[in-house]
Protein backbone atom coordinates (compact mmCIF):
# COMPACT_ATOMS: atom_id res chain seq x y z
CA UNK A 1 0.00 0.00 0.00
CA UNK A 2 1.11 3.53 -0.78
CA UNK A 3 0.18 6.83 0.80
CA UNK A 4 -0.92 9.80 -1.29
CA UNK A 5 2.65 11.11 -1.35
CA UNK A 6 3.98 7.80 -2.72
CA UNK A 7 5.56 6.55 0.51
CA UNK A 8 4.90 3.10 1.92
CA UNK A 9 1.94 2.83 4.25
CA UNK A 10 2.90 1.49 7.69
CA UNK A 11 0.88 0.62 10.77
CA UNK A 12 1.33 1.85 14.35
CA UNK A 13 4.32 -0.49 14.78
CA UNK A 14 5.91 0.78 11.55
CA UNK A 15 5.26 -2.48 9.72
CA UNK A 16 4.41 -2.47 6.02
CA UNK A 17 0.66 -2.59 5.23
CA UNK A 18 -0.20 -4.79 2.24
CA UNK A 19 -3.18 -4.42 -0.11
CA UNK A 20 -4.74 -7.68 1.02
CA UNK A 21 -4.35 -6.56 4.63
CA UNK A 22 -5.91 -3.16 3.95
CA UNK A 23 -8.79 -4.74 2.01
CA UNK A 24 -9.50 -6.97 5.02
CA UNK A 25 -10.17 -4.02 7.34
CA UNK A 26 -13.62 -2.59 7.99
CA UNK A 27 -14.78 0.56 6.18
CA UNK A 28 -14.28 3.83 8.02
CA UNK A 29 -17.12 5.64 9.69
CA UNK A 30 -16.78 8.59 7.32
CA UNK A 31 -17.49 6.29 4.36
CA UNK A 32 -20.57 4.68 5.92
CA UNK A 33 -24.17 5.87 5.80
CA UNK A 34 -27.39 4.62 7.30
CA UNK A 35 -30.87 4.29 5.83
CA UNK A 36 -34.19 2.85 6.84
CA UNK A 37 -35.06 -0.25 4.87
CA UNK A 38 -38.01 -2.59 4.68
CA UNK A 39 -39.79 -3.17 7.96
CA UNK A 40 -38.35 0.00 9.47
CA UNK A 41 -34.93 -1.57 10.10
CA UNK A 42 -31.81 0.54 9.78
CA UNK A 43 -29.13 -0.59 7.37
CA UNK A 44 -25.54 0.61 7.13
CA UNK A 45 -23.92 0.85 3.70
CA UNK A 46 -20.86 2.35 2.08
CA UNK A 47 -21.62 5.38 -0.06
CA UNK A 48 -20.79 5.39 -3.74
CA UNK A 49 -18.19 8.11 -3.37
CA UNK A 50 -16.66 6.17 -0.45
CA UNK A 51 -16.24 3.05 -2.62
CA UNK A 52 -14.66 5.05 -5.46
CA UNK A 53 -12.32 6.84 -3.06
CA UNK A 54 -11.25 3.54 -1.45
CA UNK A 55 -10.71 1.87 -4.84
CA UNK A 56 -8.51 4.78 -5.91
CA UNK A 57 -6.52 4.62 -2.65
CA UNK A 58 -5.86 0.89 -2.97
CA UNK A 59 -5.54 0.26 -6.71
CA UNK A 60 -4.67 3.73 -7.99
CA UNK A 61 -6.68 6.14 -10.11
CA UNK A 62 -5.82 4.24 -13.28
CA UNK A 63 -5.72 0.81 -11.71
CA UNK A 64 -9.38 -0.12 -12.08
CA UNK A 65 -12.42 0.51 -14.26
CA UNK A 66 -16.18 -0.14 -14.31
CA UNK A 67 -18.44 -1.08 -17.19
CA UNK A 68 -22.24 -1.14 -17.45
CA UNK A 69 -23.06 -4.63 -18.67
CA UNK A 70 -26.84 -4.23 -18.63
CA UNK A 71 -29.49 -1.62 -17.74
CA UNK A 72 -33.23 -2.10 -17.98
CA UNK A 73 -36.24 0.08 -17.24
CA UNK A 74 -38.79 -1.98 -15.34
CA UNK A 75 -41.14 0.73 -14.09
CA UNK A 76 -42.40 4.05 -15.40
CA UNK A 77 -45.83 5.29 -14.25
CA UNK A 78 -47.62 8.19 -12.61
CA UNK A 79 -49.27 8.09 -9.24
CA UNK A 80 -52.51 9.81 -8.20
CA UNK A 81 -50.56 12.96 -7.34
CA UNK A 82 -49.07 13.23 -10.82
CA UNK A 83 -45.51 12.16 -9.85
CA UNK A 84 -43.47 9.81 -11.95
CA UNK A 85 -42.32 6.54 -10.40
CA UNK A 86 -39.42 5.04 -12.35
CA UNK A 87 -37.40 1.90 -11.61
CA UNK A 88 -34.23 0.47 -13.21
CA UNK A 89 -32.12 -2.66 -12.93
CA UNK A 90 -28.44 -2.59 -13.86
CA UNK A 91 -25.41 -4.89 -13.96
CA UNK A 92 -21.90 -3.43 -13.59
CA UNK A 93 -18.52 -5.12 -13.94
CA UNK A 94 -15.53 -3.79 -11.99
CA UNK A 95 -12.15 -4.77 -13.48
CA UNK A 96 -8.67 -4.28 -12.09
CA UNK A 97 -5.59 -3.49 -14.14
CA UNK A 98 -4.36 -7.10 -13.82
CA UNK A 99 -7.57 -8.43 -15.38
CA UNK A 100 -9.37 -9.62 -12.24
CA UNK A 101 -13.03 -8.60 -12.35
CA UNK A 102 -16.30 -8.97 -10.47
CA UNK A 103 -19.80 -8.03 -11.53
CA UNK A 104 -23.10 -7.71 -9.70
CA UNK A 105 -26.57 -6.25 -10.14
CA UNK A 106 -28.33 -3.34 -8.50
CA UNK A 107 -31.62 -1.49 -8.54
CA UNK A 108 -32.66 2.11 -8.40
CA UNK A 109 -35.85 4.10 -8.00
CA UNK A 110 -36.69 7.68 -8.92
CA UNK A 111 -39.74 9.73 -7.96
CA UNK A 112 -40.21 13.19 -9.40
CA UNK A 113 -42.80 15.42 -11.01
CA UNK A 114 -40.48 15.61 -14.02
CA UNK A 115 -40.30 12.34 -15.95
CA UNK A 116 -36.70 12.95 -17.10
CA UNK A 117 -35.51 13.68 -13.57
CA UNK A 118 -37.20 10.53 -12.31
CA UNK A 119 -35.47 8.40 -14.97
CA UNK A 120 -32.12 10.07 -14.30
CA UNK A 121 -32.27 9.44 -10.58
CA UNK A 122 -33.42 5.83 -11.02
CA UNK A 123 -30.73 4.78 -13.51
CA UNK A 124 -27.95 6.52 -11.56
CA UNK A 125 -29.05 4.79 -8.37
CA UNK A 126 -29.14 1.41 -10.11
CA UNK A 127 -25.65 1.82 -11.61
CA UNK A 128 -24.15 3.04 -8.33
CA UNK A 129 -25.78 0.19 -6.41
CA UNK A 130 -24.47 -2.39 -8.90
CA UNK A 131 -20.98 -0.87 -8.81
CA UNK A 132 -20.87 -1.00 -4.99
CA UNK A 133 -22.09 -4.59 -4.92
CA UNK A 134 -19.46 -5.61 -7.48
CA UNK A 135 -16.68 -3.80 -5.61
CA UNK A 136 -17.49 -5.49 -2.30
CA UNK A 137 -16.24 -8.80 -3.75
CA UNK A 138 -12.69 -7.41 -3.54
CA UNK A 139 -12.67 -7.15 0.26
CA UNK A 140 -14.25 -6.21 3.56
CA UNK A 141 -13.10 -2.60 3.27
CA UNK A 142 -15.39 -2.04 0.30
CA UNK A 143 -18.57 -2.87 2.20
CA UNK A 144 -18.56 -6.64 2.52
CA UNK A 145 -17.93 -6.36 6.28
CA UNK A 146 -21.28 -4.60 6.74
CA UNK A 147 -23.12 -7.79 5.79
CA UNK A 148 -22.01 -9.31 9.11
CA UNK A 149 -24.52 -8.90 11.92
CA UNK A 150 -23.35 -6.38 14.49
CA UNK A 151 -21.26 -4.27 12.12
CA UNK A 152 -22.76 -0.84 11.59
CA UNK A 153 -21.83 2.80 11.34
CA UNK A 154 -21.70 2.93 15.15
CA UNK A 155 -19.04 0.21 15.38
CA UNK A 156 -17.05 1.33 12.32
CA UNK A 157 -13.45 2.45 12.99
CA UNK A 158 -12.71 6.15 12.82
CA UNK A 159 -9.18 5.96 11.36
CA UNK A 160 -7.01 3.53 9.41
CA UNK A 161 -4.96 2.97 12.57
CA UNK A 162 -8.06 1.79 14.44
CA UNK A 163 -9.11 -0.39 11.51
CA UNK A 164 -5.73 -2.15 11.38
CA UNK A 165 -5.70 -2.70 15.16
CA UNK A 166 -9.18 -4.26 15.02
CA UNK A 167 -8.06 -6.53 12.18
CA UNK A 168 -4.98 -7.67 14.11
CA UNK A 169 -7.03 -8.38 17.24
CA UNK A 170 -9.60 -10.40 15.31
CA UNK A 171 -6.88 -12.35 13.52
CA UNK A 172 -5.19 -13.23 16.81
CA UNK A 173 -8.48 -14.64 18.09
CA UNK A 174 -8.81 -16.92 15.07
CA UNK A 175 -5.22 -18.24 15.14
CA UNK A 176 -4.53 -21.62 16.71
CA UNK A 177 -1.57 -23.88 17.44
CA UNK A 178 1.77 -22.67 16.13
CA UNK A 179 0.19 -20.15 13.78
CA UNK A 180 0.31 -17.39 16.38
CA UNK A 181 4.02 -17.96 17.09
CA UNK A 182 4.86 -18.19 13.40
CA UNK A 183 2.97 -15.00 12.68
CA UNK A 184 4.68 -13.14 15.52
CA UNK A 185 8.05 -14.30 14.24
CA UNK A 186 7.13 -13.07 10.75
CA UNK A 187 5.96 -9.70 12.05
CA UNK A 188 9.15 -9.43 14.10
CA UNK A 189 11.23 -9.97 10.98
CA UNK A 190 9.20 -7.37 9.05
CA UNK A 191 9.48 -4.71 11.76
CA UNK A 192 12.21 -2.09 11.18
CA UNK A 193 12.55 -1.71 14.97
CA UNK A 194 15.01 -4.47 15.86
CA UNK A 195 14.63 -3.74 19.57
CA UNK A 196 11.20 -5.37 19.66
CA UNK A 197 11.19 -8.78 21.32
CA UNK A 198 8.54 -11.46 21.74
CA UNK A 199 6.50 -10.93 24.88
CA UNK A 200 4.98 -14.34 25.55
CA UNK A 201 6.71 -17.49 26.77
CA UNK A 202 5.71 -19.33 23.65
CA UNK A 203 7.15 -16.58 21.47
CA UNK A 204 10.39 -16.62 23.46
CA UNK A 205 10.71 -20.37 22.94
CA UNK A 206 9.99 -19.95 19.25
CA UNK A 207 12.61 -17.21 19.00
CA UNK A 208 15.16 -19.48 20.74
CA UNK A 209 14.42 -22.32 18.34
CA UNK A 210 14.69 -19.93 15.42
CA UNK A 211 18.04 -18.62 16.66
CA UNK A 212 19.36 -22.17 17.18
CA UNK A 213 18.22 -23.09 13.68
CA UNK A 214 19.97 -20.06 12.21
CA UNK A 215 23.14 -20.94 14.16
CA UNK A 216 23.11 -24.51 12.82
CA UNK A 217 22.52 -23.21 9.32
CA UNK A 218 25.50 -20.85 9.66
CA UNK A 219 27.70 -23.67 10.90
CA UNK A 220 26.63 -25.86 8.01
CA UNK A 221 27.27 -23.06 5.57
CA UNK A 222 30.77 -22.40 6.99
CA UNK A 223 31.68 -26.11 7.33
CA UNK A 224 34.16 -26.19 4.39
CA UNK A 225 36.05 -23.17 5.74
CA UNK A 226 36.06 -24.61 9.28
CA UNK A 227 37.31 -27.97 7.99
CA UNK A 228 40.10 -26.28 6.04
CA UNK A 229 41.11 -24.33 9.15
CA UNK A 230 41.24 -27.46 11.32
CA UNK A 231 43.26 -29.32 8.67
CA UNK A 232 45.79 -26.49 8.44
CA UNK A 233 46.13 -26.36 12.22
CA UNK A 234 46.68 -30.12 12.42
CA UNK A 235 49.30 -29.95 9.67
CA UNK A 236 51.15 -27.16 11.47
CA UNK A 237 51.12 -29.16 14.70
CA UNK A 238 52.55 -32.21 12.98
CA UNK A 239 55.27 -30.17 11.29
CA UNK A 240 56.31 -28.64 14.58
CA UNK A 241 56.59 -32.04 16.33
CA UNK A 242 60.25 -33.20 16.53
CA UNK A 243 61.04 -36.24 14.42
CA UNK A 244 62.67 -39.48 15.69
CA UNK A 245 65.94 -38.71 13.88
CA UNK A 246 66.09 -35.24 15.36
CA UNK A 247 65.53 -36.66 18.84
CA UNK A 248 68.29 -39.24 18.27
CA UNK A 249 70.69 -36.61 17.00
CA UNK A 250 70.00 -34.46 20.00
CA UNK A 251 70.63 -37.36 22.36
CA UNK A 252 73.88 -38.25 20.54
CA UNK A 253 75.01 -34.66 20.73
CA UNK A 254 74.30 -34.62 24.45
CA UNK A 255 76.15 -37.94 24.97
CA UNK A 256 79.14 -36.76 22.91
CA UNK A 257 79.33 -33.57 24.91
CA UNK A 258 79.33 -35.49 28.17
CA UNK A 259 81.98 -37.93 26.85
CA UNK A 260 84.30 -35.18 25.73
CA UNK A 261 83.99 -33.53 29.09
CA UNK A 262 85.02 -36.77 30.90
CA UNK A 263 87.87 -37.43 28.51
CA UNK A 264 86.78 -40.93 27.58
CA UNK A 265 86.84 -42.04 24.02
CA UNK A 266 83.81 -44.06 23.29
CA UNK A 267 82.89 -44.97 19.76
CA UNK A 268 79.40 -43.81 18.94
CA UNK A 269 77.33 -46.21 16.91
CA UNK A 270 76.21 -44.82 13.62
CA UNK A 271 72.49 -44.26 13.31
CA UNK A 272 72.74 -45.83 9.87
CA UNK A 273 73.41 -49.55 9.73
CA UNK A 274 76.72 -50.29 7.97
CA UNK A 275 76.96 -52.90 5.26
CA UNK A 276 79.78 -55.43 5.63
CA UNK A 277 81.73 -56.23 2.51
CA UNK A 278 83.29 -59.68 2.36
Amino acid sequence: MRNHDGTEMRDARRRIVYKSQFLSTHPLRTDCKERVGYGGKKFTYVSGDGVIRTMNDIFGHGGWSSKIVMERNILSEKDERGRWHVGYLATVRVTLLNGVSHEDCGSGEGINDNKLKAHEKAIKSAITDAMKRAARHFGERLGNALYVKGNSVRTAPRTNKDALLVLERNDNLSLFGDQAALRNAHLQSQSPDKTLRPTTTKNVATAAVTTHTHHNAAQKENWPQNLAGHTAAASTSLNNRPSRNSVGNAEQHKFASSSSSTGSSIAMPSPIASTAVH
